[in-house]
């Protein structure tokens, strides 16, 4: 077994050169993809048959007379332009957002985690605070004597309402919860929702307040990552300073990312539609499959990707060694928090009959893991 330290996110002071925490999981998964796994299993998003070979001129200019390339997103969501900023990417989006909700005060992020959402704080020169999400099968809760704690020493929070690995958003009752204690603590919130695309009814977050920020993309849910194309959504005056240090850091969007969105801007249902169409027929699959090797799990409602429990087997220790010898690849849930060893993401964002496939192959990595006859 290979000792590989700490794999989850780390949380702590400000971090400059050799303090600056590494993203664990993408030194671990981007050198795995090169084995080119028959059958893979994690996917963080859709895989969509995108072609834009069609798309003319597309390294001209994109400006005309009256054009603002923010306004696609802003018919998206039905707000004005000026709540806009677009970015590089969701990823890019959180540094901006984090830039413009911050007083220089600590920052909560949320746990579990993938790496950058809770780590980009400390490069940007700012303490970070834990606050966790806890559960087994089924919704992962807040746990508000934790988080109003925390919350009462922080001036920001940096949230994934879609559970990354798990797969799960908030109740109800948690996200009422989390909206009244940030404002009466006077707590910017930076919401990640590059998921959420695939729920017809989600809420964005931006619309509890002015003290709500969302991060959204057209990576995950359309299958769009090549684009990098992305946007925050806060309140104009935020987005202004948000304006602000896009241009120092970045300038301005290339014009071939806003062109080749615009050339398949009336296209992006599409994807949201075929998400559906592989939760029909992939999850009865998995469900089926877990359920002939002992496992109870319940799928989060919406979305591509969901984790479950192990009993007794780390995960990562399986998918390097049984994973590879059966050509399956999934992602451990020790890539997201401390104490997820046990834990297993599985996508189903690819066709019904190479995930059929993949689901088989499966099965026999966690039997041998499981020692099931």
């Amino acid at each position: 077994m290979v000792n590989r330290g700490q794999t989850y996110p780390e949380v702590g002071p400000a971090a400059r050169g050799a303090d600056i925490p590494p993203v664990s999981y993408l030194n671990w998964y981007v050198p795995v993809l090169t084995e080119q796994r028959q059958h893979n299993l994690s996917f963080s998003g859709l895989q969509f048959p995108w072609d834009l070979s069609d798309v003319k001129d597309v390294w001209k200019d994109h400006r005309g007379p009256g054009y603002d390339h923010r306004d696609l997103v802003a018919n998206m969501y039905g707000i004005p332009r000026e709540m806009v900023q677009l970015c590089l990417g969701a990823t890019q989006g959180i540094s901006l957002a984090i830039l413009g909700a911050s007083r220089g005060g600590k920052v909560a992020v949320e746990m579990p985690s993938y790496g950058p959402v809770s780590q980009t704080a400390r490069l940007l020169g700012l303490e970070t605070m834990p606050v966790s999400r806890k559960g087994g099968d089924g919704p992962w809760n807040i746990q508000r004597e934790e988080w109003k704690q925390v919350l009462q020493q922080c001036d920001t929070l940096v949230i994934s309402p879609q559970l990354n690995p798990i797969g799960w958003s908030y109740t109800d009752d948690d996200r009422e919860w989390l909206v009244h204690t940030c404002k009466e603590l006077d707590v910017m919130i930076v919401s990640d929702e590059v998921y959420a695309g695939a729920d017809k009814n989600w809420r964005p977050f931006f619309t509890e307040g002015d003290n709500c920020i969302t991060i959204s993309s057209l990576t995950k849910v359309h299958g769009l990552g090549v684009l990098r194309y992305g946007w925050v959504i806060a309140a104009p005056h935020v987005v202004k300073w948000m304006e602000n240090a896009f241009r120092n850091l970045e300038g301005e969007v290339a014009s071939p990312t806003i062109r080749l969105v615009e050339h398949i801007k009336d296209r992006l249902h599409e994807p949201v539609e075929l998400i559906e169409k592989y939760r029909t027929h992939n999850l009865p699959v998995l469900q089926a499959m877990l359920e002939r090797v002992g496992i109870e799990w319940t799928p989060p409602p919406h979305g591509v990707f969901g984790a479950f429990r192990v009993p007794g087997v780390d995960t990562m220790e399986m998918i390097d060694t049984i994973g590879r010898e059966h050509g399956v690849l999934a992602v451990p849930g020790c890539m997201f928090n401390e104490g997820m060893k046990e834990w297993l993401r599985v996508a189903w964002s690819i066709d019904p009959e190479s995930f059929s496939e993949a689901i088989d192959a499966l099965e026999s990595v966690l039997r041998v893991a499981m020692n099931i006859p």
